[in-house]
This record gives C-alpha cells, structure tokens and sequence, in this order.
C-alpha cells in the first residue's frame, strides 16, 4: 500500500531490468482509491513506481479501461491530483507534486506579419475601421477624433446583408434610419429619407462632397458607410447638428478582385451582383473595377413592386510614386421603388368599429403607380504628395436624377371605411456638380506633432420640378371593397386577405 508518509516510498518491486516502453499496454484498473490504482499500474504496466508525496490519503480515481502507452495512462491516473510524475532513469517513474514535475523547455516560437496603415476611405479590416477622413478631411485615426464615429465595414454589409443604407444603419449608435419604414432607394439625402441623428435630418456626403442622389442608398457600390455624430460644419458648412452620414465609393485594388453574388428572399426578391476588380498593365500601375446590380421584387402591397439595374465601372492610374488619378462612373435605373402612398387611420391603429385593413391593399389606381428614377454620375479624385509636409487632393463630382412619378393621393371621405382617391404626377430632375479641394501635411516642432489642412469647395445644385394634381378626377372608394373608375378607363383592385 502507499498510504504512508514517509518521504521515498516503494510502490513496486518490479524487476529492475524492466524498461519504460512506447507501446501500449492493455490496462483495466477499477476505480477507487489512487493509491491502489497507482499499484496496479505498476503491476499491469511491468514499470517501477515510487512516490516523492507526502501522502495519498483521501485521494480517488475514476477508473482506467482500454489500451494506453505507461506514459499516458498515467497522465490520465494522475490527472486533476495535484500530482505528476518524471522518469527515473530509463526504466521507472516517479509520482511527484506538479510543481515539482520536470519542466519543458519549447524552442523559440516566431510570429511574423507586416503593420500596415488602413486606407481611411477602404473597407477596414473585418468589423473594424482605425482610421477616418469623414472626422477631419485627413487621415486621421479615430481614436484621437472628438466626435462620435461609427463605421459600418464591408464585411459588416456582407454579413448582414443590407438591401440599402437605411437597413445598414439599423445598429449604427445616435442614428434612427427607418422613421418611415423599410422600401424606398434607402439614401441619407434630407428629410424625405427619414433617417435622423440625435433629433436632426441627416445630411449626407460621398467621397467628401455633399449630394441629394438617391442612388447613394446602394450599398452594391459602397465600400464603406460612416455615421458621423455631432456638429461638423466647421469642416463641411452645410450639416445638421445632429451630424452627417459619409459615404465611399468603391474603387480599383491594389489585389485582384472577383466576386459574384446571387440571393433571394421575401415577397419573390431576386437579386445578382458582381464586384471585379484587377490590373490593366503588368506593373499595376493601372487598375479598373466594375460593380454591378440587377434586382426585382414584389412588396407586401398589391400592384406595387421594385426594380433596379445599375453599374459602376473606375479605373485608378498611378501616374508616378506620388501622384494617381482615379475615375468613376454610374448609371442606375430603378423603374420601381416599392413604396406606397401608405394607409388611413381608420382600419389601421383605430379600428372605429371596423375591422384591420389587410397589409396587401393597394389604396390607389393600379395604372397610376409609377414612381421610376434614372442616376448618373461622373467622379474623379486626384492626389499629390509634393513632399512629406505637403499634399494635394481634389475630388469632383457630377451628377443628375431624374424622377418620374405618376401616382395616386387619397384623402378622407365623409365615411371612415371610404377614402376619395386622385391622381397626380411629378417630374423632377436634380442636376448637382461638387468640387473639393485641399492641400494638407504633417509637420514636427520638437515633441509636438501637427497635421494642417488648408482648402476650399463648392457646389452648385439645380432641380426645376414639374408637379400636378387632378382634383376634379376624384372617386371615392371603399377600403373594404376596393373599386374605382377615373376617366374613360376603370380599374378594379384585387383585394388578398
């Protein structure tokens, strides 16, 4: 037995000659006192074993069954005592406290890689983006920013999944994206967008210059979006107080880019994208990209749908080691925006004694329900670094919106189960040509450390607006029993419960 205190006890008397073997051993040791366990693995194993412990006393075992190397079955013996062994020599073992177990030394282990600095207008690294130009016209890392910045990465938007920037901005702090709802192109671009910041519409900037272009609500040709809280008009001029929403645009790689994209989901959305991006010349000293986007689904509202097609090629030539030029074009066209006039009071939050409106009822003509946007736009973004205390950047934008609308309003009738529907049409284009320019650098006095920017830009907005309503069109309905007649054409409304 080994339950005594002496400082060197025997545990075995095993033949001296007997040597510690590699091969396993089929071993099958009961459970219950560790001291017994410990003398029949000496006797299974034909290995001597002595102990170093004070005692044993009180300490069990779970049983060992099954073929084992002498050295592992130990282990598994010993394991959760406090207890480990060495070996003695070449033939026997040892049990000693763990802390007195023979210690081993690894060799050295290196970790290699390379620290790179992020592009401040790039995707980030996984669910994180260091650095920002949004904060202060400069490459800056946000840590050392006073205003609140969160970054809504590239892989975040591939995770998630965001159809627009609305629903990319769901989880984004200080933001309220969906005021009016889910549908609609998504952008940040004012009021009519309902996203607000602390209390405020937001305002809304890609690649550093201000637009009203719906089209930026498309994350398939964003690389980045960024939520900037707080005032930033002394950067900016023209932002709310509650903040600005910054936007990127996608640009060529310095590495190869291919990437496809097929998807599905509610109310039959069918969507593809591609997103290509490599080297023009052996040297990469000119790159291209090209995204794309091709989309179609029903909405939850009868007779409405959405639609949308649109491509964004650019090209990136590095005209030397301190100077690149890189251009950007799009065009989208989105036949259908998915959003309706939406629904009354009654039948909706107030019953007045009538039942729920079915969510598929369409209020409205069914052949007036166009509501069709067309976008293009040119960029360029130019950049030199005249030395390392100075540089020049200048980014300019045109672009032109063209919306179609011919709709359906409703308003009350003297019955709360009726509504007098009209129609009505819209025709707006938004012309907006932006410039921004800057000369910034990095200077050292001592142990101070400053970066300046100097720069200046402009913006020139222009949208002539065609709007008309027929009021003396105008038919009452039943939001119950949906049917209605304008002109010379009647429309009937297939109502699904």
């Amino acid at each position: 037995m080994i339950e005594t205190a002496n400082a060197q006890t025997s545990v075995s008397t095993s033949s001296s000659s007997a040597t510690v073997s590699a091969q396993a051993v089929n071993f099958d040791i009961p459970a219950g006192k560790l001291s017994s366990a410990l003398v029949a693995f000496s006797t299974q194993a034909h290995v001597p074993l002595s102990s170093q412990t004070p005692t044993l006393a009180g300490k069990m075992f779970s049983g060992l069954r099954g073929q084992f190397t002498p050295s592992a079955a130990l282990s598994h013996i010993l394991s959760g005592s406090g207890l480990s062994y060495r070996v003695v020599g070449n033939n026997a073992f040892q049990v000693v406290p763990a802390s007195n177990a023979t210690n081993i030394t690894l060799g050295p282990v290196r970790v290699g890689g390379t620290i790179t600095q992020q592009d401040p207008t790039g995707p980030g690294v996984g669910y994180v983006a260091t650095n920002t130009m949004s904060g202060t016209k400069t490459d800056t890392p946000i840590t050392e920013i006073p205003n609140s910045i969160y970054v809504v990465t590239k892989q975040l938007m591939q995770d998630q999944q965001p159809q627009n920037v609305q629903q990319a901005l769901r989880y984004t702090p200080g933001v309220y994206a969906e005021t009016y709802g889910t549908g609609g192109n998504g952008a940040a671009y004012g009021a009519q967008s309902g996203i607000t910041q602390r209390g405020f519409n937001s305002t809304q900037f890609v690649d550093g210059l201000m637009t009203y272009s719906a089209s930026a609500g498309e994350t398939a040709f964003l690389e980045r979006i960024e939520a900037v809280n707080g005032p930033a008009s002394v950067m900016y001029g023209q932002v709310n107080p509650g903040g600005m929403i910054a936007m990127d645009l996608k640009k060529p790689t310095e590495t190869p880019l291919h990437q496809v994209s097929l998807g599905f989901g509610n109310w039959g959305r069918y969507e593809a994208t591609f997103d290509v991006s490599d080297k023009i010349t052996k040297s990469g000293d000119v790159r291209y990209r090209v995204a794309g986007i091709g989309v179609t689904q029903g909405t939850q509202t009868n007779y409405l749908d959405y639609h949308r097609v649109g491509i964004m090629p650019s090209i990136t030539w590095d005209i030397n080691r301190k100077t690149s030029l890189t251009l950007l074009g799009m065009y989208m066209y989105t036949p259908g925006d998915g959003v309706s006039e939406g629904y009354p009071l009654t039948g909706t939050l107030l019953s007045n004694g009538y039942p729920k409106i079915s969510r598929s009822l369409f209020i409205g003509i069914p052949g007036l329900n166009k509501n069709s946007q067309k976008d293009a736009m040119f960029e360029y973004q130019f950049k030199h670094e005249f030395n390392k205390y100075v540089n020049f950047s200048q980014v300019y934008r045109w672009e032109q919106s063209y919306y179609d609308v011919k709709s359906s309003y409703y308003s009350y009738a003297p019955s709360d189960s009726e509504v007098e529907v009209g129609p009505w049409v819209r025709q707006q284009q938004n012309t907006t040509s932006a410039l921004d320019t800057r000369i910034f650098g990095k200077i050292d006095t001592g142990p101070l450390k400053h970066t300046w920017v100097v720069g200046s830009d402009f913006r020139t907005f222009n949208m002539p607006e065609y709007l008309a309503y027929d009021f003396g069109s105008t038919d009452i309905i039943n939001i119950y029993n949906p049917h209605s007649s304008y002109g010379s054409m009647e429309y009937c409304f297939d109502y699904k419960n």
